[in-house]
């Protein structure tokens, strides 16, 4: 598709963003390309001054900057406070998915399900009894939705994505290939030198506009329910144990673990592979650093690391005794050695 520069401020202004053009309005974009490969024809961004001389340099024919970076573009400039929100907002415009209403012939789909007229539903799917589909759904090929689940308008399926019996997806999701949704959680009774599977008959239940990554793995509850709360993000081979509750924003990076029962606030960041162990709370607003784990609640929001997490400026001084302990033995040593040479009256 082809968008004047013109369209895509008013695209930026319908989601709440302040835009405007300086140049060319009714010039022509039809991809988003880097400052220093962009071509005519092509739209950019800068968002870090580190890279201002690729903007000088451009061959863009607009690129999205900040006010006082306007002045350096060498081309037409759609000006906004925040370039990154506006890059993200232009391509999901230029490169957003639209479905043609489709259902395969061979989806194999439940007399009892109900789905909208606007839904598209790829090959070798299997919908459930109960099963209900919102307008503007799309259920990419080889998915598995298990009986009594709800999907609400406009998410969206990657192909080979399970949701099992009863969970609730709200509007506006994205589920990526490989996420199982609503799968057992780990219940086990210990009896007489083996392992009684307890059944998990709670669900999942996930807001609206939440993004779910590949391979992800959300477990259903116990008895109480598995919660995802709106706006959040989750990255790819991530594990979510049964009934914990996740808060509104969140973000999550890849190979993070929560065990069960945790309960995490609303606007937490879990970098690249950290964890939280079960049935502790985390207050809003904490961050908790790449590898880092809370091993106990945290009632301050603030920036976290190691294990145990603690605040950043306790693990930095930690880090760094940490990296003098040969140091400390040799000097420990030292002064044991002295001692001893003084007891025995060695000089």
């Amino acid at each position: 598709m082809v968008y004047t520069l013109q369209q895509l401020v008013e695209h930026l202004k319908s989601h709440g963003l302040d835009a405007s053009v300086k140049g060319s309005a009714m010039d022509e974009v039809y991809r988003i390309q880097g400052l220093n490969k962009a071509q005519p024809g092509d739209l950019s961004f800068l968002s870090d001054k580190k890279y201002l001389s690729d903007l000088v340099n451009t061959q863009a024919t607009a690129v999205c900057v900040k006010l006082e970076l306007a002045e350096s573009c060498p081309t037409n400039s759609i000006i906004v406070s925040n370039p990154y929100a506006a890059y993200a907002l232009v391509a999901q415009k230029m490169y957003g998915y639209s479905i043609t209403a489709t259902i395969a012939s061979s989806a194999v789909i439940s007399a009892t399900a109900s789905l909208s007229d606007n839904v598209f539903v790829g090959e070798g799917v299997v919908i459930g009894e109960n099963v209900m589909v919102e307008e503007g759904v799309v259920i990419g090929p080889g998915c598995v939705i298990e009986s009594g689940v709800r999907l609400g308008e406009k998410t969206r399926l990657a192909p080979n994505v399970t949701i099992m019996h009863d969970c609730v997806i709200g509007k506006n999701c994205i589920v990526e290939s490989g996420a199982v949704i609503g799968g057992d959680g780990f219940g086990w009774a210990r009896h007489q030198g083996t392992w009684l599977k307890i059944p998990q008959i709670g669900r999942v239940v996930i807001g609206d506009s939440v993004s779910i990554g590949n391979n992800t793995t959300i477990d259903r509850g116990a008895i109480d329910d598995t919660v995802i709360e709106d706006n959040c993000i989750i990255d790819n081979l991530v594990h979510i144990a049964h009934n914990v509750k996740i808060g509104e924003g969140t973000a999550i990076a890849g190979q993070v673990g929560f065990a069960g029962s945790a309960v995490v606030g609303k606007n937490c960041t879990f970098a690249g592979q950290t964890a939280m162990v079960g049935h502790i709370e985390l207050a809003d607003g904490v961050t908790i650093m790449g590898r880092g784990v809370a091993t106990h609640s945290i009632h301050q929001s603030g920036v976290y690391s190691g294990f145990p997490a603690v605040p950043i400026a306790q693990w930095q001084k930690n880090a760094i005794y940490a990296k003098n302990l040969g140091k400390f033995s040799d000097k420990i040593k030292q002064i044991n050695q002295r001692l001893k040479q003084l007891e025995t009256g060695e000089r």
